[in-house]
């Protein structure tokens, strides 16, 4: 499979698209690899994101959350949907992850979303993570080859792909295509180019996507912007606003909302570990709006 390494003085970053089948459920598998000097760590956040999965060597990283939680991670843990910005903070560590897309926690995991929008928790504790745990017990166990480590997960996961779809699956896909269609402004919108009832459209985002609808197309709609800002070569965020907010005073107030910081702030910050993460989630993105804008 393709892989594009981001490497830095502190960092290295190796992303692995997921293969046919698994592609359906994961938006990329990553392998993150962190060497601050002794006594350092590495700050940054996270941009709202769908959940991700992640295993590693050691427990050096802890979660900031906009409640003010703070939650240290063990050696796999899980964060679910999240609508806001999360500050983490590493030492030195060697880690997987996967980022579950909607049909993906559908499929993989035993709960509902809803449950665990803006939380982590670590997957050896929590028996909806149960597809995951014989991926924690097999990884690190000797020494680093990332190919070998990358075919125990994959093998782990596709294992999932025997048991029968769930009955959501298609109307996931359906809301996610409409998510991607910048012409959906509103939750009627959403329900229209899906083909979705509203009433099932609500359920389905909650148990699956584990946000509201509203918040959903909200949260779609900075990330528009964001996009636009980041993969425009750092353009203006003038430029950047996507067309549907009214102004620039409500595109600032709702960027506030999401990071904690204004515009002019963000853009001002290294991002060292998670910059790139976040673009090869655009890529991802800018894929699937292809396909959902050809319609």
């Amino acid at each position: 499979m393709p892989q594009m390494p981001r490497d830095s003085a502190e960092l290295s970053l190796r992303y692995f698209r997921p293969p046919a089948g698994l592609d359906r459920y994961f938006q990329t598998i990553f392998l993150l690899e962190t060497y601050p000097h002794e006594g350092n760590t590495i700050t940054d956040f996270v941009l709202p994101s769908w959940g991700i999965v992640s295993w590693r060597d050691r427990s050096t990283m802890s979660l900031a959350f906009r409640d003010g939680e703070v939650f240290d991670s063990g050696l796999s843990g899980a964060v679910g949907p999240f609508d806001h910005a999360v500050r983490l903070e590493c030492g030195r560590l060697r880690q997987w992850s996967a980022i579950l897309l909607p049909a993906g926690w559908s499929r993989f995991v035993d709960a509902p979303a809803r449950d665990y929008a803006n939380r982590a928790v670590d997957i050896e504790c929590d028996e909806a993570f149960s597809a995951f745990w014989p991926i924690g017990d097999a990884l690190f166990h000797d020494p680093p080859d990332a190919q070998a480590e990358l075919e125990i997960i994959l093998d782990c996961l596709s294992q999932r792909l025997d048991a029968p779809a769930r009955e959501d699956e298609d109307r996931i896909d359906a809301i996610m295509m409409a998510l991607m269609d910048a012409r959906c402004a509103t939750v009627a919108d959403l329900a229209q180019v899906s083909g979705i009832g509203r009433r099932t459209l609500e359920r389905v985002c909650e148990s699956s996507f584990g946000l509201a609808p509203k918040m959903l197309l909200r949260r779609q709609r900075f990330m528009r912007s964001v996009t636009q800002h980041m993969l425009g070569g750092e353009q203006s965020w003038i430029e950047a606003i996507d067309e549907i907010y009214h102004d620039q005073p409500q595109f600032v107030r709702e960027f506030r909302e999401f990071t904690g910081l204004s515009p002019r702030e963000f853009a001002r910050l290294e991002r060292p570990m998670l910059k790139p993460v976040l673009l090869e989630g655009m890529r991802h993105w800018e894929e699937v709006s292809e396909v959902a804008t050809a319609f």
